[in-house]
């Protein structure tokens, strides 16, 4: 990413579970091409003031492809940094990963998780979210209408997980966005899906 420290230092965007290191970095350099891919189809100029929620945002790595690819955005990204599924996550290291790559004045992170927290009135333009949902098991359902709440009708959400029952989660989400796009031809094989929702139904 551009806007590394002068100091060299690289950021730890940690390691997924049931993984390695190396393939945690592959599996991530792999995520921002298509997310930015994604983001060059949404109707946004990637100069435009756009605020953007990362949720489960992990240690920082998809707020600071945000970051990185909307140089005016601001960012802001919650988690738990409890779950099992991303080894030695904490706050502090995710803000020195935003930190090291400059992206720190324009990123802020804060704990919390989507059941308790509510980001309905902070009007984002962008909602991202990585790996996350399938580890909520069968709450993930109501995640989903939780974030249809807090987007407006011009807001988008890029959503990139594993689905490992897709029929019943796209049952679901087509009940609560009017619009929800399966990104084919970017697709990381497997269960792995990149869905574009708009039009959340109030």
């Amino acid at each position: 990413m551009r806007g590394q420290a002068s100091n060299n230092q690289q950021p730890d965007f940690g390691t997924y579970h049931h993984s390695t290191p190396r393939a945690s970095l592959k599996l991530r350099e792999k995520v921002k091409i298509l997310f930015t891919r994604v983001f060059g189809n949404l109707p946004f100029d990637r100069d435009e003031n756009l605020k953007i929620l990362d949720v489960g945002c992990g240690l920082g790595f998809l707020s600071c492809v945000c970051a990185e690819y909307y140089p005016k955005a601001r960012i802001t990204g919650f988690d738990t940094f409890k779950h099992a599924s991303l080894k030695e996550s904490s706050l502090a290291k995710t803000n020195n990963n935003a930190k090291i790559l400059g992206f720190s004045g324009r990123i802020r992170f804060q704990k919390g998780d989507v059941f308790s927290s509510d980001y309905s009135k902070e009007k984002y333009d962008l909602f991202v979210s990585n790996l996350v949902f399938h580890n909520l098991g069968r709450r993930r359902i109501k995640a989903y209408e939780i974030l249809a709440h807090w987007m407006t009708p011009k807001s988008y959400l890029v959503l990139g997980d594993l689905f490992f029952d897709y029929k019943t989660d796209f049952r679901r989400l087509t009940s609560h966005f009017g619009n929800v796009e399966k990104v084919n031809r970017f697709n990381l094989g497997g269960q792995y899906k990149i869905l574009v929702l708009s039009d959340p139904k109030k």
